[in-house]
């Protein structure tokens, strides 16, 4: 079953004004998108721990403080996500930096572990879990436990993986949600932080910690779902069930995801003032922007896709795609109105290989 539902676009930031025409550095954007992109999971997704979210005067400290890096770049400057290997680490990082330049947040703990002493000296003590974020709000005075967590999955309809293996008792398709190394699911996530992360305020070394439990618990789980296309519109998604979607919040981020010879087939079809990107996986938050000469051409991107994918020694074979070849993450920019050279996202995608989640 499919249900046609016209995608959301993502929360932007105009970023450029009549008394600012700089744009901000990357860590700012993705901070931003951080702070204001809709969360993965609808409202009602748990009863017992809604997604995350800052109070109103919280939020605009922050953006408030994150005004001033904009002028005089200190903790947000150009270089930030250089220094992670790792998106969630990153992502980990700029949550942070907002949590401490906070005036109305004290920050109580951070990635703290909880240890078990072992049953003998000889086996080392285990760890049961960290906790992410546990804060308190000087205004209120409630504690706020919160497990973030920045994903990307692409959804798999029966008929691009018919075999695909569904966990027991599950009533929706948010195991088809999967990463691109197809062992993570949204389903699994989801599992996780709610049925293990979250509950992990209420133990008694998190407790002799703050002295009391944590007020509220909340998941912070944002990132972007990309769906397979059904026409030449790149907003065409081909979505789950309505008993899936409904545990979604209609305004999460989208994008497509596409097999390399039906990539390359619409891209031969895009009008030359399009110019693309592949993504790193540090600069997979925000929408992309980027001048013109770090961009490449539909020929650029063709001769690229065909060095990732084509088996070498068949390169004229078009279809011969590596099957352990990962995704890429593209995106596809315009020119910026008024900023001539300076190209802005109008969407993005995945481009996988031909057998890719099929074997």
């Amino acid at each position: 079953m499919t249900i046609q539902q016209k995608p959301v676009t993502p929360v932007v930031n105009r970023f450029f004004s009549a008394g600012r025409q700089t744009l901000p550095c990357q860590a700012w954007r993705d901070l931003y998108w951080l702070l204001h992109t809709q969360p993965l999971l609808a409202p009602g997704f748990s009863s017992s721990y809604p997604p995350a979210r800052f109070p109103d005067h919280c939020l605009q400290q922050i953006i408030q403080w994150m005004s001033q890096e904009q002028q005089h770049p200190q903790a947000l400057t150009a270089h930030s996500e250089t220094h992670f290997r790792r998106l969630g680490l990153y992502a980990e990082h700029l949550l942070k930096l907002g949590l401490d330049h906070c005036p109305s947040i004290k920050l109580l703990l951070h990635h703290h572990p909880i240890h078990l002493e072992p049953v003998a000296p000889e086996k080392g003590r285990k760890t049961l879990g960290e906790v992410d974020y546990l804060w308190q709000d000087s205004q209120t005075g409630k504690i706020h436990h919160w497990e973030l967590a920045v994903k990307l999955y692409l959804y798999l309809p029966q008929t691009e993986a018919p075999n695909l293996p569904k966990p027991p008792h599950a009533n929706n398709e948010l195991h088809r949600y999967v990463g691109t190394q197809l062992q993570d699911t949204l389903y699994k996530k989801a599992q996780r932080l709610l049925g293990h992360q979250l509950p992990l305020s209420s133990h008694e070394q998190i407790i002799g910690k703050l002295g009391r439990p944590a007020d509220e618990k909340g998941v912070y789980l944002k990132g972007w779902l990309f769906y397979p296309l059904q026409n030449q519109a790149w907003d065409s998604y081909l979505y789950p069930s309505k008993t899936t979607l409904d545990l979604l919040n209609p305004a999460h981020n989208k994008g497509w995801w596409l097999r390399l010879p039906h990539f390359m087939s619409r891209l031969a079809c895009q009008p030359d003032s399009i110019r693309w990107i592949v993504l790193p996986r540090l600069r997979w938050l925000s929408e992309a922007w980027g001048p013109a000469d770090q961009l490449l051409d539909a020929s650029q991107l063709q001769h690229l896709l065909a060095q990732h994918f084509l088996v070498a020694n068949n390169a004229n074979a078009t279809d011969a795609s590596s099957p352990c070849a990962e995704p890429l993450l593209l995106a596809a920019l315009q020119e910026y109105p008024g900023h001539p050279g300076l190209y802005r996202e109008i969407h993005r995608g995945f481009v996988t290989g031909d057998t890719w989640a099929r074997v």
